[in-house]
């Protein structure tokens, strides 16, 4: 009989699909290595394996006569769907340390999806290594986070694409986009208002958008008057940066989408 010691919680590890009993998976490359030399784990070693879908189970990690792999013990309790909030966060690219902070907390507040988006005021080019490159560099953060906080659904970063694209994409027909506008300060409605406004409503998903440090260009505000069933919101009186406005909102929709779901 084989006895695992769960006193404290196990080490978490991606990937592509779980193990069954007498059926081992094996790690990607980049996991294996991850787990070896960054989490410092040996055979035969408790690991948690999720596959970013919202399943998971504990497992042996096996190192020894052969390529890095796991093998099933028991299942985990998942428990995604209370952990996710309905909420695409359509992201300015944002310089750096900046933007990889936002991905890393969207993970952590539930954000199904991130959308980055390229503005006028964009300064990041992806000419160079191309916007995949940033994709995949942003997902393996996101990826990260999400095996240290405790989520077992996978945060989905899109391809980079340009705002007049992503605006001119109509959203499925029980969902609403709006924007932040951080000229608005006293005048317009705060998130806080139109979600009052909207509490008899059931959006799923709701679509942030946030602009670039900056702000949004004349042209782009002039683009989003044209739109219809774009929602002009505020985030209060004082001048935010452009990664906390985007934190300060996800977590406003993820508190509201979790009180109304008591």
């Amino acid at each position: 009989m084989c006895y695992v010691n769960l006193m404290s919680a196990p080490k978490r590890v991606l990937c592509q699909a779980l193990p069954t009993p007498h059926h081992p998976t094996p790690l990607e490359e980049s996991e294996a290595t991850h787990a070896t030399r960054v989490l410092r784990l040996k055979d035969g070693d408790v690991v948690e394996a999720m596959d970013g879908n919202g399943h998971a189970a504990l497992t042996h990690l096996r190192t020894r006569n052969g390529p890095a792999r796991l093998e099933f013990i028991s299942s985990s309790v998942a428990g995604a769907p209370e952990q996710l909030v309905p909420v695409i966060l359509e992201m300015a690219v944002l310089k750096g340390e900046a933007m990889e902070w936002v991905v890393e907390k969207a993970v952590e507040l539930g954000v199904t999806t991130l959308a980055p988006v390229l503005t006028a005021h964009t300064v990041v080019q992806m000419d160079r290594k191309g916007p995949e490159a940033f994709r995949e560099r942003w997902q393996k953060i996101a990826d990260q986070a999400l095996k240290q906080c405790g989520r077992l659904a996978r945060l989905e970063v899109q391809a980079p694409c340009a705002l007049e694209e992503l605006v001119a994409k109509p959203v499925s027909a029980r969902a609403q986009r709006i924007w932040c506008n951080e000229a608005e300060r006293d005048g317009s409605q705060s998130l806080l208002d139109w979600l009052e406004k909207s509490r008899e409503r059931d959006f799923s998903p709701l679509h942030l958008l946030v602009g670039p440090e900056g702000g949004w260009s004349a042209q782009e505000r002039d683009l989003f008057s044209r739109e219809s069933g774009l929602a002009q919101v505020s985030l209060g009186p004082l001048v935010l940066r452009a990664e906390t406005a985007a934190i300060f909102a996800t977590s406003l929709l993820a508190a509201d989408f979790r009180l109304r779901r008591k």
